[in-house]
């Protein structure tokens, strides 16, 4: 392996191969625990698309061949076998990309039932039943400016979809909210976003029987108008924040037998998901 072939692979690729994971995904770039030192506060930043690291614990930085230097004190024909020793996939960068701050179409290639492992981990990091997961959400695989993905993916009404993985959300269009049948249709559950819906299936352990429209977005409350006034009992589930308790008070003051269960069931968390996620043992 040459200089040229051992500053192909991507730096997450490596630092995944070898057992690091990125904590955030903000801007461009990717945030480690530095797989240099012990910390606990993520000051490894690797630029996603200069293909660069900085430590800014040590002040160091460089491409992939200064870090396997750095980290197992290598001399340089060293560090070039064991880069050429590893067996790298483009699949899981495609994935720590940020499709969302990207603005190219995305395009669903796929849906499929939920199996990929990755999804599967991320649903038990948020304390979700798998059930209830299986039951309401698809796996997509996806393009953006012709890069591959694959999320966590929630139909809405309008046959687009709300996709999720551990590293970023974002969504298809049409972008539109999801309405979910119940046994008795005459009263109406409103979420704000699917993970919280599928959290209050999870703590109850069952679907709630009531019809239940989930938001996608605040922006389609006026959508979903209609529906309300001719509910005879009306469920809010929004979330705890500026926003979300801005919505819940403006469909108190207009509709009738409105039940805020946010300061009820999570009063201090900012929605029904940090509440389940926060009983996990």
């Amino acid at each position: 392996m040459n200089i040229t072939e051992a500053k192909k692979p991507h730096l997450i690729d490596y630092l995944h191969v070898n057992g690091h994971e990125p904590v955030k995904i903000r801007y461009g770039s990717a945030w480690f625990l530095s797989p240099i030192r012990k910390e606990n506060t993520p000051s490894f930043k690797v630029n996603l698309s200069k293909n660069l690291w900085y430590d800014f614990g040590t002040g160091e930085g460089g491409n992939l061949i200064d870090l396997v230097m750095k980290l197992h004190n290598a001399n340089f024909p060293e560090t070039l076998e064991l880069i050429g020793k590893n067996s790298f996939s483009t699949e899981h960068y495609n994935n720590v990309g940020d499709p969302a701050d990207q603005s190219g179409h995305i395009k669903i290639e796929r849906i499929r039932g939920l199996s990929n492992p990755a999804l599967i981990q991320y649903i038990k990091s948020r304390n979700v039943s798998q059930a209830f997961a299986r039951r309401f959400l698809k796996e997509a695989f996806y393009t953006v400016h012709d890069k591959r993905y694959f999320a966590l993916a929630f139909k809405n009404d309008k046959d687009g979809y709300e996709l999720r993985s551990a590293f970023f959300k974002t969504g298809s269009s049409p972008k539109y909210f999801t309405t979910i049948p119940g046994a008795d249709n005459s009263k109406i559950n409103v979420f704000e976003g699917f993970m919280d819906f599928l959290s209050c299936c999870s703590h109850y352990h069952k679907v709630p029987r009531f019809q239940t429209i989930v938001l996608n977005s605040l922006s389609f409350l006026a959508r979903i108008e209609s529906v309300l006034e001719d509910a005879k009992e009306i469920n809010l589930f929004l979330d705890n924040d500026t926003a979300g308790m801005a919505a819940s008070q403006q469909i108190i003051t207009r509709y009738d037998q409105v039940k805020d269960w946010a300061p009820i069931i999570y009063p201090d968390h900012k929605d029904f998901n940090e509440f389940v996620m926060s009983r996990i043992q």
